[in-house]
């Protein structure tokens, strides 16, 4: 169980949040709304019912607080249930809330707070013990090390991703230590280390070939395309990534291997195919994360097929979203090759420069390596050509799925 911060710095991701903006931010209520809630958890798993945190006064705050925020807006509801909990239950107790508490952070998760779903994830581990509940251990360690993962956090999300592995291996629950070994093998993939990441993908790969763990075999596999693709093996990762498609049962998990079979098709040329595959994700998914990855990378597929309105249209659309730190550094050396595509130079050479910036605060090698061969090329003075698109026999039913794909959400 993690140790809980100091009370000084409890919440304090909620804090920051706040601090870095108005309360004429969309987010201002949702966001001050979770920190009073999170702090009416601590008052009352910590100090008891009495505690001033949970006098009948401070639940009417929080309740005031929650009633603000927009009715569209699904943390309204979650955070509602959590403040329902903790009234309907007669003694402090983690059990009526913990779920709620968890639903809470994967609505942050899934719209893009990663440092808030962090804060969330990390309380209820805090106050819930393995032996309690720990199936809900083990998921939560999951989706923290998600989220640490992605906020560039490798260290702490490998801590994470090893907890949840060691639990699960004490329960006898296989699928979910190889769920958790395949989080090893994405982590490996984050960090630069191929060689591990396919060893580790391989071997899950393999654990899970009888069919009885479709849905783990299911990620393991888009890793591996992920890996394939990183090694320019591209007509492999392709092929991995369809594979996961059809095992798949996850609209989330779904566009996310869309969008990554999308990349291995733009490489191998297949830009009609590449471009349904994105708008398919660019228009349905569930998360910020792989909606702004899909917009990417139509803007990439813009500059590819020298589409200067295409590659225009979602880099404005992205320039004002919070991206984290990866699609950060993706997205200005996706905008420097545009505009070196398109010519203009000058904020090309500003944008591949904030790219290098992150790559290298970030420890994002593999980017670093393109940053530079861009570079090189635009110091050399070579001028963009216009990829053609190919139809290669070997791809024709994944081309006809995605299309069909893009057809069915009117994409």
């Amino acid at each position: 169980m993690i140790e809980r911060e100091s009370a000084t710095l409890q919440h304090v991701a909620f804090f920051e949040a706040l601090g870095a903006m108005t309360e004429a931010h969309s987010d201002w209520q949702a966001v001050s709304a979770g920190l009073l809630v999170l702090r009416l958890v601590d008052g009352w798993l910590t100090e008891g019912s009495q505690a001033a945190q949970v006098s009948l006064q401070g639940v009417r705050a929080v309740r005031t607080a929650i009633e603000a925020i927009p009715d569209a807006d699904l943390s309204r509801s979650i955070l509602s249930g959590i403040v329902d909990g903790i009234e309907a239950s007669q003694i402090p107790d983690v059990r009526p809330v913990a779920s709620r508490l968890t639903a809470y952070g994967r609505c942050l998760d899934h719209g893009g707070h990663w440092a808030l779903a962090v804060d969330v994830y990390r309380t209820v581990l805090s106050y819930l013990p393995p032996a309690l509940d720990p199936e809900m251990v083990v998921d939560t360690h999951m989706r923290l090390a998600h989220c640490l993962r992605v906020t560039g956090q490798f260290d702490a999300a490998a801590a994470s991703y090893d907890e949840a592995k060691r639990i699960s291996i004490s329960l006898g629950d296989t699928m979910k230590a190889l769920h958790a070994r395949v989080g090893e093998g994405t982590l490996a993939v984050a960090r630069g280390n191929l060689p591990l990441a396919e060893a580790i993908l391989d071997e899950t790969i393999s654990g899970t070939a009888s069919g009885q763990f479709d849905d783990v075999r299911a990620i393991a596999l888009h890793g591996r395309a992920f890996v394939a693709s990183a090694r320019n093996k591209h007509d492999a990762a392709a092929r991995y990534a369809y594979e996961a498609l059809r095992l798949t049962h996850s609209l989330m998990a779904r566009d996310r291997i869309l969008t990554d079979l999308a990349s291995s098709l733009t490489q191998l040329g297949e830009f009609n195919a590449a471009r349904d595959a994105f708008l398919v994700v660019a228009t349905t998914a569930q998360e910020h994360y792989v909606r702004w990855a899909a917009m990417i990378n139509l803007m990439e597929v813009g500059a590819l097929q020298m589409n200067e309105p295409l590659f225009d249209r979602y880099r404005r659309e992205l320039a004002s979203e919070t991206l984290p730190p990866y699609l950060r550094a993706q997205f200005y050396y996706h905008s420097a090759l545009g505009h070196w595509t398109f010519g203009k130079l000058a904020p090309g050479a500003m944008c591949l420069a904030e790219a290098e910036a992150l790559a290298q605060s970030q420890g994002f090698n593999q980017l670093l390596f393109e940053v530079e061969a861009l570079r090189a090329k635009v110091r050399q003075g070579a001028a963009a050509e216009r990829r053609l698109a190919r139809q290669a026999a070997a791809m024709e039913d994944i081309a006809v799925a995605v299309a069909e794909m893009r057809d069915l959400v009117g994409a």
